[in-house]
């Protein structure tokens, strides 16, 4: 296990990086290590956008369970984490029991003195996991307008959790905050130009992270009768269907390899996307065939053919009504 204490000045990738006797990438306020051996295979960086905003990302599989026990200290900072793919463990010192922390799911924790977190980050699973990590001490003497404005977000949110305990909010399945972490899960590099291109990144996954948290304090988030399990499950149809994107997809066949009913899959997929299974499916297929036009030469036979749909005057319907555009009209502009 390893063991670190949260203390502004120091390094946990540096830590890191020795406990692992792997590789180190320094530049411009950020560390990153990358590691291919009999360990994990991946990389784990850390970079400060402004005083008072680190955010942490972890691109990787580990061979074996990763036991990390943080010492939390005075300062208090708030963690929002959010996992783009994989699953973790998560528990305060005194807990008996873990809590799994799933795919597709909010997590905001903060930390009181003398009390402790242990995280373990399970073998053979793929992990991408961003973490934004608020120093409100910090943040209060900032002049940027985003510093400010999360300051004030985070007193306004947080006002009525009691200073001197540690806090855990485990929040819904939120396919939203997707959009914005996994471009902040793939940034490996450490120079300026790589931490301005996923600053807004960063921002916008801490808006909406701010935004679901407040749906959900408030009670005004309604959900399905769907377990955190369930809707977890569901929000990972969409990897399954881009990876069969040129099969007929049917919602039975997808009860069946996800093991829940065609109920609870309508319920779901609606909860989480707005749309009901036969769009969602149609809305990926639409955007895959646009991303066909664009980087290839394929045909509309071929595309139709690539998508699954057998019906040129179907497809070239169904393209118009989401594109406002003819294939054909949008594959000339691209021409030229």
């Amino acid at each position: 296990m390893l063991s670190v204490e949260e203390k502004r000045d120091s390094d946990h990738v540096k830590v890191m990086a020795k406990y692992f006797n792997a590789k180190l990438d320094e530049g411009n306020n950020a560390s990153t290590i990358s590691m291919d051996n009999t360990i994990a295979n991946g990389f784990i960086s850390s970079y400060r956008l402004f005083n008072g905003l680190t955010v942490w990302v972890y691109n990787i599989t580990f061979r074996e369970d990763f036991d990390v026990e943080l010492q939390f200290s005075e300062d208090r900072p708030y963690y929002f984490s959010y996992n783009v793919k994989g699953y973790f463990l998560h528990k305060f010192g005194e807990e008996e029991k873990y809590a799994k922390i799933l795919q597709n799911q909010n997590m905001v924790v903060r930390g009181s003195s003398k009390s402790s977190v242990r995280i373990v980050f399970p073998a053979k699973v793929k992990l991408e996991l961003a973490i934004i990590i608020i120093d409100t001490k910090l943040l209060v003497h900032q002049k940027i307008r985003n510093a400010q404005r999360i300051y004030t977000n985070i007193q306004d949110i947080f006002k009525n959790i009691p200073a001197n305990i540690h806090y855990r909010h485990l929040g819904n399945i939120d396919p939203e905050t997707n959009v914005y972490a996994s471009i902040v899960t793939k940034n490996k590099e450490t120079d300026l130009v790589a931490g301005l291109l996923t600053e807004g990144a960063v921002i916008n996954m801490l808006a909406s992270q701010i935004n679901a948290y407040k749906k959900e304090t408030s009670g005004k988030n309604k959900i399905p009768k769907l377990s955190k399990i369930e809707l977890s499950k569901i929000s990972t149809i969409g990897d399954y269907i881009i990876n069969h994107i040129e099969e007929k997809i049917s919602i039975q066949e997808l009860s069946s390899i996800f093991l829940l009913s065609p109920k609870k899959l309508q319920a779901g997929v609606k909860h989480l996307y707005g749309v009901t299974i036969g769009n969602y499916i149609l809305n990926l297929k639409m955007g895959h065939a646009k991303h066909l036009y664009i980087s290839t030469d394929y045909n509309t036979s071929e595309i139709c053919s690539q998508i699954g749909i057998s019906s040129k005057s179907y497809f070239s319907k169904v393209f118009k009504d989401r594109y406002g555009i003819s294939p054909s009209l949008f594959r000339k502009n691209l021409i030229g």
